[in-house]
């Protein structure tokens, strides 16, 4: 497998988020929303564009607290973080106004909690500073961030991740396989895995195992048939190759009277 990462119609979405957000009105409106089911891919898109811009990036879990959120943000600035709060905000606050360094909140929701006193102690920096700020969560967040006015008010782009296309997987096929995949075959490996790009690239990889295990240049739906390509995550069940079906012409009514004629 090639470690690239291809450029597919969510990658296209972001890119296009951030773009309309650097070419925002009001400088506090400084928040991009990222939002979709898991395995479509948000935290590979953003991780990405994190190394690119050097953001800084944070991943929410429970029980966070505003000092704890300090203390993260410092260290991925650089230095080790104050014991008090207060000296630990004002810490954080130079190395935000020094870095301007666009910050990514991952699993957003958990800054929410208790009042979203996490989120808004970054929002205070990020706001003062005018430092981008990117939420990625599942789409239940908008109803939680629609009721906070202050949050909401400042969201000036929501980019929502939709399940791979057709076309998507192909690109992925394309770009990250390193065995030819069969246009049939990609749509068996879009067919058991739903778009959800974390599968995906299982699929593709268990077709590149099988394609170079039998030395093929170019692995087919019919080669495969029976293979297994993912796993249902519910029950662990393999997903296999499904045999293609064979289209039945029926004969039109024109040559249905010609083979009558042949018959006399």
């Amino acid at each position: 497998m090639r470690k690239k990462l291809a450029n597919t119609s969510n990658m296209q979405r972001f890119m296009a988020g951030v773009g309309a957000l650097e070419g925002r009105g009001a400088q506090e409106a400084s928040m991009l929303l990222v939002v979709g089911d898991p395995g479509y891919g948000k935290t590979t898109i953003v991780n990405r564009w994190a190394r690119l811009e050097r953001a800084v990036y944070l991943c929410g879990r429970p029980g966070m607290t505003p000092h704890m959120v300090l203390g993260e943000l410092v260290r991925e600035l650089g230095e080790e973080p104050y014991h008090t709060s207060e000296r630990r905000y004002r810490q954080a606050e130079q190395l935000v106004r020094l870095g301007q360094r666009p910050i990514i909140l991952d699993e957003a929701q958990f800054y929410l909690s208790d009042k979203a006193e996490c989120l808004e102690v970054v929002r205070s920096l990020t706001d003062k500073y005018e430092v981008v700020l990117v939420l990625v969560s599942m789409e239940q967040i908008q109803d939680k961030i629609a009721k906070l006015d202050q949050i909401s008010s400042r969201v000036s782009v929501v980019v929502k991740m939709q399940p791979a296309t057709l076309e998507d997987v192909k690109i992925c096929c394309d770009v990250l396989c390193e065995v030819k995949i069969a246009d049939c075959l990609t749509e068996e490996i879009l067919f058991h895995t739903g778009g959800r790009y974390r599968e995906i690239v299982n699929a593709i990889a268990a077709v590149e195992r099988f394609g170079k295990r039998g030395g093929l240049e170019v692995v087919t739906r019919a080669a495969m048939v029976g293979e297994v390509l993912t796993h249902d995550w519910r029950d662990e069940s393999p997903r296999r190759v499904r045999e293609e079906k064979r289209e039945v012409k029926r004969a039109t009514p024109a040559q249905r009277t010609t083979s009558k004629e042949v018959v006399k």
